[in-house]
Formats: C-alpha cells, structure tokens, sequence
C-alpha cells in the first residue's frame, strides 16, 4: 500500500500543517472557487459553470473536512456580500433562489467526494469518474428540488428542463477533464512524497 493511499493531496504535499495554513489555504479556495464561478454560459435560471469542476478539485486536493469547510466558508462569503456566486452575485436572495440549492449540495458533495478520496477512491481513472458521479449527484438531490420549491410554476419536466437537462454535456465534459486530470495529480503527490 502505498503511503498516500489514505491520505489528501494537500497532507502529502503540506507535510508539516498548521491552522494557518488550513486557513490560508481554504481562504484561496474560496478565491479559486469565485473565479472559476465567473466561467458561464448565463442561462436561466441557473447558468452553466465550471463551479462543479471547482467543487471536485478543492475536495480531491483536501479531502472530507477540509474540502467541505472551504465549500461552507465560500457559501458563506456569498451570503456575507461577497460576489462570488456566478454572475457576481451574493446575498441572501442567492440561497432563496433557484440556484440555492446547488450552493448547499456543493457542500455536501465535497464532504463526500473527499471522503471517498481519503478511503482511496480518485487515482484511477475509473475511481475518478465514479467519484465525480457521486459528487453530481448529491448536487442535483439538492439542487433540483430547492429549484423546484424557488419556481413552484414549474412542473417536473420543467424542473428537468432548468436545472439537469441543460449541464448534462458540460457535466460530461468536466467529469471527462477530471478523468484526466486527478490521476496525474495523484502521481504528482506520490513523487512529492518519496
């Protein structure tokens, strides 16, 4: 067994951690996050992102509790006033709008996704992909129904028709560069910690 196999990108990489690094560290994933969010394609209600893309690298790089704290520090900025939200935007109506939802799955998909990441899932390309499908659908079982309770005009299909039919090629296209990516990450950090 290998001695990263239980271990995070950023453990193998940050050997000797301390909380202000933890935070320092979160912090530029907030910063990451909020740029990444500007990459969209603005439809309505929820645009296209690469916010998603965002969301699985800050949890295969720190894992369950620090990938999940990032991801609530960024929620958090956004409810504080903070642009960081696609489209620059931040506050409350965010979290009650249509795209509230997906903010909170992000949360709970990157506690999951790095969960899976610490038990060793994510260095293969197989386990990245099984991975990234977990991370979306625990974001689409927030996000779809929170959707449908901001828009209560809409009807099942319509809910579909917002908020999954429109990102599922951008989903394929970003799980396909996690594919390619992460492996190669994991490969990186092995050799760091050698």
């Amino acid at each position: 067994m290998h001695e990263v196999e239980n271990k995070t990108i950023y453990e193998v990489i940050f050997k000797q951690r301390n909380v202000l690094l933890d935070v320092a560290m979160i912090a530029l994933s907030v910063v990451f996050l909020a740029i990444i969010a500007k990459i969209r394609i603005p439809l309505w209600p929820v645009p296209i992102t690469m916010q998603t893309f965002g969301v699985f690298t800050i949890a295969f790089f720190f894992g369950s509790f620090r990938g999940s704290v990032s991801l609530l520090a960024y929620a958090l900025a956004g409810l504080l006033g903070l642009s960081v939200f696609a489209g620059f935007n931040a506050g409350l109506p965010v979290f009650l709008g249509p795209t509230g939802g997906y903010i909170i799955g992000f949360i709970f998909a990157a506690f999951a996704v790095g969960y899976l990441i610490e038990k060793g899932y994510g260095r293969t390309w197989k386990s990245v992909l099984l991975v990234v499908l977990v991370g979306e659908v625990i974001i689409y079982a927030f996000g779809l129904p929170w959707l449908a309770a901001a828009l209560p005009e809409l009807t099942f299909f319509g809910v579909l028709k917002a908020g999954l039919i429109p990102f599922i090629i951008g989903d394929t296209l970003k799980a396909l560069g996690a594919v390619a990516l992460f492996p190669y990450l994991w490969k990186g950090a092995e050799k760091i910690s050698q």
